[in-house]
């Protein structure tokens, strides 16, 4: 397992797009879209999501092949105004949609909206790492690659944080979080039940912490969150200029 670099970003957008399509939020997500176009804006928004990652999080990758990969990041670096300019940026790739095509994907998004939430964690736990996207190649499961990745990232998040958090709306993934020691801690549906999100956590030693502050910004934390502000300002600017 090694860290991703920047030119094979999109090359692991394509993948994960892939493993991803038939799981239940990226079906609600581009319901009445064709399938090469629903893939088409998939792969850009999460490109976008990817590069915001790979500066600000962890992106690993299982080996040049890309037959697994995980992307992480510390839950206190996920700031609501860096998620701000993640979504100005997937902006400039809907402005290639055609109105109708903007309407579906909107009200398409209204389901998922209602079941997720990325703070619940707050309750139980103070300084998470967590887990964004884990996908394993559909024809290398049950090789024991899950299992390496995962126990890596287990031990690299010791190091730091109290515990590793993650949501999946896939409830044949629940088992297979709870045999690495996960927990189902909060459980939620949209009303006509079809779309579920499983929201888990796992303690990690305590004794292998270190260097935690609660509830105080790093000057490193202040000078990103200011670049950040530039950066939305200027995104602002671009997308009314157009």
């Amino acid at each position: 397992m090694r860290r991703i670099n920047e030119n094979e970003l999109e090359k692991l957008s394509e993948f994960m797009i892939e493993q991803f399509w038939g799981k239940e939020e990226m079906q609600q997500m581009f319901k009445g879209f064709n399938k090469e176009k629903g893939k088409s804006i998939a792969t850009n928004i999460l490109y976008m999501e990817l590069l915001y990652f790979y500066n600000k999080g962890d992106i690993y990758i299982f080996d040049d092949d890309i037959t697994g990969s995980i992307v992480g990041i510390q839950a206190k670096n996920l700031f609501s105004i860096q998620r701000i300019l993640m979504a100005l940026k997937s902006n400039k790739i809907l402005k290639s949609l055609s109105k109708e095509e903007k309407e579906q994907l909107q009200n398409n998004i209204k389901p998922i909206k209602e079941v997720h939430s990325s703070n619940w964690y707050k309750k139980y736990c103070k300084n998470p790492y967590y887990i964004l996207q884990f996908a394993i190649a559909k024809d290398m499961r049950g090789k024991g690659i899950a299992r390496k990745m995962l126990e890596e990232l287990f031990d690299y998040a010791s190091k730091t944080n109290s515990c590793i958090v993650l949501e999946t709306f896939t409830e044949s993934n629940v088992p297979m979080y709870k045999h690495f020691g996960f927990k189902v801690k909060e459980f939620f549906e949209t009303e006509n039940k079809e779309l579920k999100e499983y929201r888990m956590l796992k303690k990690l030693n305590d004794k292998k912490i270190k260097n935690i502050t609660f509830g105080k910004l790093t000057e490193e934390d202040i000078k990103n969150v200011e670049s950040d502000v530039n950066q939305i300002a200027k995104d602002i600017n671009n997308i009314f200029k157009n």
